[in-house]
């Protein structure tokens, strides 16, 4: 199970690092409403990452 987890920790924060790449660069950013979605998206990404910790941590503790 650990490591379904940490592939889908690894996508999430691939996933920010490209969002991230692409706003800086300006790439794909023709709008406010596109830079919006973007950081929008990156947010979300940010909050499943916390979620997704906030559960092993909470499986840790209930192991010990």
């Amino acid at each position: 199970m650990k490591d379904f987890i940490s592939e889908i920790i690894g996508r999430v924060k691939a996933e920010q690092k490209s969002i991230a790449e692409t706003v800086t660069a300006g790439f794909n950013v023709n709008s406010f409403e596109d830079y919006q979605r973007l950081v929008g998206r990156h947010e979300g990404l940010m909050l499943t990452l916390e979620i997704i910790n906030q559960l092993l941590t909470e499986d840790e503790e209930d192991e010990s």
